[in-house]
Formats: structure tokens, C-alpha cells, sequence
């Protein structure tokens, strides 16, 4: 707050007289306590990292790399898991086998979309 509100607070109160004296007080104090939010918030935001600074650190390319890598690992985790599944499934699940079925083609197609990222950008 700089001494300029200050003194727009007291003439206001001295123009508007004692009935409106809590009126002034509270819109001064709210202007105030504004202003310590922001320079808390200022603070706080310094002292920790914002938590997608890593990845706002790396290049496009890299970024691409990462989201590939993370394909081809969700995919080929995927599917020998959903192919586990699927031939249990039978046993102990009934008509839910399509489930994992459509799960395993999913998880096939994301470890081959991953894939076929790589061997383009190998081209």
C-alpha cells in the first residue's frame, strides 16, 4: 500500500464523517489485505518449483520422445497382461471376455502407434 491510499482513506473518512468511519476502515483494510495476499502469493510461488518446470524445460522433439516412450511402455505392459486376461477369462469372467478382448486391441494399437512414431522418425 503506498501512502497515497492512505491518505485517500483518511480524507474519505474525514469527508464521509463517523457513521461511515467502519465503511472506510473495512474497504482500506480489504485493499490491504489484498495486497499481503499478492506478495504471499509472490513468495510462495519463488520458493517452490512449479511442478511442470521439467518438462517445460525439454524441447518439443524431446517431448514428443517421452510421450513415444511412454506409449510404447503403457502398450507393451499392456498386452501380455490383457492377453493374460483374455485366455483366463473364459474361466472366471463368462461374456465379459470381450472387455478384455477390446482392451488388448487397445493396448496393441498404442504400443503400434508408439511404434510406427519411432520408425517414421527413423526415416
Amino acid at each position: 500500500m503506498s501512502s497515497q491510499d492512505l491518505r485517500a482513506a483518511a480524507e474519505a473518512h474525514r469527508e464521509l464523517g463517523p457513521e461511515y468511519s467502519d465503511a472506510v476502515v473495512d474497504s482500506f483494510m480489504a485493499k490491504l489485505e489484498a495486497r499481503l495476499d499478492e506478495r504471499v502469493n509472490a513468495r510462495l510461488a519463488e520458493l517452490r518449483p512449479p511442478r511442470r518446470r521439467m518438462l517445460a524445460r525439454l524441447s518439443r522433439d524431446r517431448r514428443r520422445g517421452l510421450i513415444t516412450g511412454a506409449m510404447i511402455g503403457w502398450g507393451g505392459l499392456g498386452v501380455p497382461l490383457f492377453l493374460h486376461l483374455y485366455s483366463g477369462a473364459r474361466y472366471w469372467m463368462g461374456t465379459a471376455r470381450d472387455l478384455w478382448a477390446v482392451l488388448l486391441v487397445g493396448s496393441a494399437g498404442l504400443c503400434g502407434a508408439g511404434l510406427a512414431r519411432i520408425i517414421r522418425r527413423a526415416d
